[in-house]
C-alpha cells in the first residue's frame, strides 16, 4: 500500500496544482466582466440625451431673440402714409341676389321635401295584391291606395332613410302625373306592423302617406302621414 502511495503521490500533487491554478478560470463569468462596460454605455447614453436636450433649448431660445428682433424692427420702422379713401358710389344688391337659393323645382312624379334636401323621381307600383318586390332603388307610388291617399314607398336603407327625420310641420311636395304639384303639411308619423293595412286605405281629406321600412326584415314600417294644404 505504501509502495502504491508513493507511485501516485507526483502524479496527484501535480493534479491538484494544476485544478488550484485553473480555478479562477472556472469561477469567471463574461457578464462579470460586461456589467463596467454597460455601466459605462448608460452613462454615455444619459448624457447624450442631456446633450440633446440642452441643444434643443439654445435651439429654441435662439428661435425666440430672432423673432423678438424682427418684431423690434417692424415696429421702429416708419408707418407708410396711408392714402385717403376715394369715396365710390355703392350699388344696391339685386333683391334676387340677396336671397337663399331658390328650392328645388318640382317636377311631374317627383316627390321634395326642401329640409332634407330630398328631390326623388317617384315611379308606379301596380301589383294590388303586393306580392311583386317593391324594387330596391326609387320611390314607387302604390295605384291600389284608397281614394285621397297618395300612396308612396320606398326602402330604409335605400332613398327613404331621410324621411326618418321627418316631424309635424314638416312641408312635403308632389308632382303628380299632369305635373300639378301638391304641398302637405305632416301631420304625424308612427310605427306599424307590416301586416296592418289602415294605412293604405282610403281619407277623408286629400292625403299623402309615405312608408319605408323601420326594421332590417321589413316586418315593420315607418309611416308619415300628410295633409295637403
Amino acid at each position: 500500500m505504501a509502495n502504491v502511495l508513493r507511485r501516485w503521490r507526483g502524479p496527484l500533487l501535480v493534479g491538484v496544482a494544476i485544478w488550484l491554478l485553473s480555478f479562477p478560470l472556472l469561477t469567471w463569468h463574461p457578464a462579470a466582466a460586461s456589467h463596467p462596460v454597460y455601466a459605462e454605455g448608460v452613462a454615455i447614453a444619459s448624457a447624450d440625451a442631456a446633450d440633446h436636450r440642452l441643444v434643443r433649448q439654445l435651439e429654441r431660445e435662439r428661435m425666440a431673440a430672432v423673432a423678438a428682433a424682427e418684431a423690434l424692427a417692424l415696429a421702429a420702422s416708419p408707418t407708410p402714409e396711408i392714402a385717403a379713401p376715394v369715396a365710390t358710389a355703392v350699388q344696391p344688391t339685386p333683391p334676387a341676389a340677396r336671397t337663399a337659393s331658390a328650392p328645388p323645382a318640382v317636377r311631374a312624379n317627383t316627390i321634395v321635401i326642401a329640409r332634407l334636401g330630398l328631390v326623388q323621381p317617384v315611379g308606379w307600383y301596380s301589383d294590388c295584391l303586393g306580392r311583386a318586390p317593391v324594387p330596391h332603388w326609387g320611390a314607387w307610388r302604390w295605384s291600389c291606395a284608397g281614394s285621397n291617399n297618395t300612396y308612396v314607398m320606398a326602402h330604409n336603407p335605400g332613398v327613404f332613410t331621410p324621411i326618418l327625420g321627418l316631424r309635424a310641420g314638416d312641408i312635403v311636395q308632389y308632382g303628380d302625373p299632369s305635373g300639378r304639384v301638391h304641398t302637405y303639411r305632416v301631420s304625424y308619423t308612427t310605427i306599424v306592423n307590416n301586416t296592418q293595412m289602415w294605412p293604405l286605405g282610403a281619407t277623408s281629406a286629400s292625403s299623402l302617406t309615405l312608408q319605408t321600412c323601420w326594421t332590417w326584415d321589413g316586418s315593420r314600417d315607418f309611416i308619415v302621414r300628410a295633409l295637403e294644404i
